[in-house]
């Protein structure tokens, strides 16, 4: 029997550390991030829908009030074009048309907290968001940018020449409509092979085999050595 001595610790009762898994604490923490995305983006696409169903109908209606051609020729108004922007009338005055305002979509204020709140849960618990929802959500106010509704999309190119000479050089820009905050993000897929990449590229043959460009033994002169 061994004897333990008073300073001495004993081996025999030492615990084995529990080895964690890899993440697994973490998985509510991405369901949730999953959930407050997912009502987010299904919040601002249904403010989305209901905005374009009210210009659908505000234009059938106007349709309506105004009349078919047909109907108007039957009644005997005749109108002639004078030009692109301006029509005349019967008694010949010209009469502009209305311009038609831009559409601006509202951003729902039930999506814009439920991403400020994914913002937090994710900063709180240093989970790193996936790059398609970080460019999704504004970072100066959290609204859901949506192309062509809570957001414009354009494509810059400062340089020489513009995309035609150089189109590694364009940069798509976001620009919120809510706060007017714009990001830059730099089209990366468009660049060059850096130059070690190209040389290896160029090292390897047609057939897949990588050509060295050391000589052979059979293209090496012959060599006489003195006895």
């Amino acid at each position: 029997m061994l004897k333990t001595y008073p300073g001495t610790k004993d081996t025999n009762m030492a615990k084995a550390k529990t080895q964690r898994g890899g993440g697994a604490g973490q998985n509510h923490i991405r369901v949730r991030v999953a959930f407050l995305y997912r009502a987010s983006t299904y919040l601002q696409s249904a403010s989305v829908s209901n905005l374009s169903a009210k210009c659908i109908t505000n234009r059938t209606i106007q349709g309506s009030n105004h009349g078919s051609p047909t109907q108007e020729q039957a009644q005997g108004s005749e109108t002639v074009p004078n030009d692109k922007t301006s029509t005349t009338d019967a008694t010949g005055e010209s009469k502009q048309p209305h311009p038609q305002p831009t559409q601006h979509v509202p951003v729902s204020k039930l999506s814009r907290q439920l991403a400020s709140q994914l913002r937090g849960v994710s900063l709180k618990s240093q989970l790193r968001l996936s790059r398609d929802i970080k460019r999704s959500i504004c970072k100066c106010c959290d609204s859901l940018l949506i192309p062509n509704s809570t957001c414009v999309e354009t494509v810059e190119n400062a340089s020489r020449g513009g995309s035609e000479k150089k189109p590694w050089a364009d940069v798509r820009v976001v620009r919120c409509n809510s706060c007017g905050y714009t990001k830059r993000y730099p089209q990366t897929e468009k660049r060059s092979l850096k130059l070690a990449e190209r040389k290896r590229l160029k090292e390897v043959g047609d057939d897949g085999r990588t050509v060295t460009s050391q000589p052979t033994t059979a293209q090496l002169p012959a060599v006489h050595v003195a006895r």
